[in-house]
């Protein structure tokens, strides 16, 4: 039976200090500790995965318990080595902190720290991921920690430093381990790939090495899953790029070039081909902008060797980006829009209708269609730059976002440039009201008469027994006037915000098949449209107004949706009367009325009798101020 197999990253795990990768300093620093004879109580290593920390642990715990030590080479061979390398000594003894995380466990090590060392001169604790010890765990170790006995050393390893508690870190030398360059991995990589006889190609070791993150233990994990394919044949780009669930340059430099001769039928069947393929449209955007990003780069660049090093491009590559002479200034505008989409393919619950609309947008000629701009702001520059009835209802919406909405910014200018509205006439701006109670009235104001050709309407008042007859007329006029049926509607809205902002945010489409149509600039006022605080008053209009089958509809304005240039003027009603303000006749303005109190004779002199009947008012005298304007708004009629 053939020997135990070993994945590569176990069998190639360092064993002295000269097979560590890519950790210069630490491995110098804990050098000259050894010769120095300087060693500390406590050391953290802090690092990504992958980047060597207990494997530096064990190295510098074999150096100190060497038969031969301390000594910067460990023999190998004795007992004390044999068992770190095997995990099994009783001298070096490594504890799990996500599995031994609480106060117990931190009272059991310092229990075993009361041992002496058996084999070596040292007894060390190797402590991984220390982060996950609870906090009562990590005070009940603070004074082993700054006081431990002699010859015991704790090394702790974590990939969270942050979590560790202030005071664990004060009593410790910490090391921080760097992330491992790529011609580091790369290199080391190909010295075991000829060890191990796996046929790869240097391409598709920079492959694996620029996809670890850093990580040398990652990447030769990586090259023994591929492994099994070198088999028989060599291991190309290709092969890992698609063992990683990767778009590969073939597949998006095609991509790019159906995007650019505009072809929307093959850009979506090249999507469709992708997807059929298990990657997501998260995924594919998250790669195409890799991808996007490495040919900018490749276009700026003069030096070749620049490209190779800080992309994922081969020579191949390169000489086919040249070769197809992109316009750097496309390129970004196609990569600052699938940035944008993929802002909303990551949250969205239909991700991959995102990307078709996506992929339209792109090979769209005048790109027309408005990308998602809920969460763009408009600058003031951009508002003076505009159509003056763009403007003025940009300005409405402006407004209106600074309130109810916080500001995001966004890669993507605004989309109302990409948008091209016929200009119109100037919206008229929102009239000043003095008091919460006031309500506005809009009436129509006469336009051109070759664009529309108006009827006095009649002034609605707000009041619903009006709107029931204007109800009645409107339902049974065939001939239904979009523009008075609006006006009548705006002047049944109760809410004066809401009122507001549909006549000057929203533009009037069409009245129409039971159904009145406004327009918006964006998305996010169509938002705010449809938001219960504003549609419920609407919807509530349309129905005293035009009919309970009368629904709403909001849509986009873009150069194919015509409005129509409505002029409303908005004038401030008085204020309703109060139920006890009456009018007097002959007079013009209004007054309370004066209750009548009947008088109550004030007496001559404490001695004078009164008359029977004035008993009763005589008794109100003694009443105080409260209680006598309570008597007055009864009309002087006291009550028993």
């Amino acid at each position: 039976m053939s020997e135990k197999y070993l994945p590569l990253f176990r069998k190639y795990r360092p064993q002295s200090f000269k097979d560590v990768v890519g950790q210069e300093s630490l491995v110098k620093a804990l050098s000259n500790a050894i010769e120095l004879n300087r060693i500390a109580n406590a050391y953290l290593f802090a690092g990504p995965r992958g980047t060597g920390k207990t494997s530096c642990a064990r190295i510098f715990a074999k150096s100190l318990n060497c038969v031969n030590g301390p000594t910067l080479e460990p023999c190998q061979k004795c007992p004390s080595c044999l068992d770190i390398t095997n995990a099994s000594g009783l001298d070096v003894i490594e504890i799990d902190a996500a599995t031994n995380r609480g106060i117990d466990d931190a009272k059991e090590l310092i229990a075993q720290t009361q041992y002496a060392p058996m084999n070596g001169k040292y007894k060390i604790f190797i402590i991984d991921e220390v982060h996950m010890l609870s906090n009562e765990a990590f005070n009940a170790l603070l004074k082993t920690f700054e006081e431990p006995p002699a010859n015991v050393i704790f090394i702790l390893a974590t990939t969270e430093p942050h979590k560790v508690i202030e005071t664990i870190v004060s009593r410790c030398q910490r090391f921080d381990l760097r992330r491992i360059t790529t011609e580091d991995i790369t290199k080391r990589l190909r010295e075991i790939s000829d060890i191990e006889n796996i046929k790869i190609t240097n391409d598709a070791l920079f492959t694996i090495a620029k996809n670890v993150s850093g990580g040398l233990r990652d990447s030769l994990a990586l090259l023994d899953q591929v492994s099994i394919l070198g088999a028989r044949e060599e291991i190309t780009k290709e092969d890992i790029e698609s063992l990683l669930g990767k778009v590969t340059f073939d597949v998006a430099f095609n991509f790019l070039n159906k995007i650019i001769s505009k072809d929307v039928q093959d850009a979506i069947f090249s999507l469709n081909e992708v997807y059929n393929k298990g990657l997501e449209p998260k995924n594919f955007c998250e790669n195409f902008i890799e991808f996007l990003r490495n040919l900018v780069f490749a276009m700026s660049s003069a030096d070749d060797k620049n490209t190779l090093k800080f992309t994922n491009f081969n020579s191949n590559d390169i000489e086919k980006i040249k070769a197809a002479g992109f316009d750097k200034v496309s390129i970004f505008n196609i990569l600052e829009k699938v940035i944008e989409y993929y802002k909303e393919i990551r949250f969205t619950t239909n991700p991959y209708l995102w990307a078709e609309l996506m992929v339209i947008n792109l090979c769209k000629e005048n790109a027309h269609i408005a990308m998602p701009a809920q969460r763009s702001v408009v600058s003031d520059v951009q508002i003076k730059t505009m159509p003056d009835a763009v403007r003025s209802v940009q300005s409405e919406t402006h407004k209106l976002q600074s309130v109810n909405s916080e500001p995001e910014n966004s890669i993507v200018k605004d989309v109302l440039k990409e948008i091209e509205i016929p200009e119109m006439p100037n919206v008229p701006t929102e009239p000043v009201v003095s008091e919460v109670n006031q309500q506005a009235e809009f009436e129509i104001v006469d336009t051109s008469p070759q664009e529309i050709k108006m009827p006095d309407v009649p002034t609605v008042e707000p009041n619903f027994a009006e709107n029931a007859v204007n109800k009645t007329s409107l339902n049974s006029n065939a001939g239904l006037d979009p523009a008075s049926a609006w006006a009548n509607v705006l002047n049944a809205v109760e809410s004066v915000p809401a009122k507001f902002f549909y006549s000057g945010v929203g533009k009037l489409v069409s009245v129409e098949n039971k159904k009145v149509t406004l327009g918006f600039v964006n998305e996010n006022a169509i938002n705010q449209a449809k938001s219960e605080s504003k549609f419920k008053h609407l919807s509530k209009a349309l129905k005293d107004v035009l009919g309970e089958d009368y629904t709403a509809e909001f849509i986009l304005i873009t150069e194919n949706v015509k409005v129509m240039d409505v002029k409303l003027n908005a004038k401030i009603q008085t204020p309703q009367k109060p139920n006890y303000v009456k009018e007097l006749p002959g007079e013009e303005n209004f007054e309370p009325v004066k209750n009548q109190v009947q008088s109550v004779p004030k007496p001559e002199s404490p001695t004078e009798e009164k008359p029977a009947e004035n008993k009763e008012a005589d008794s109100s005298v003694n009443y105080g101020r409260k209680t006598k304007e309570m008597l007055e708004a009864f009309n002087g009629r006291v009550l028993d």
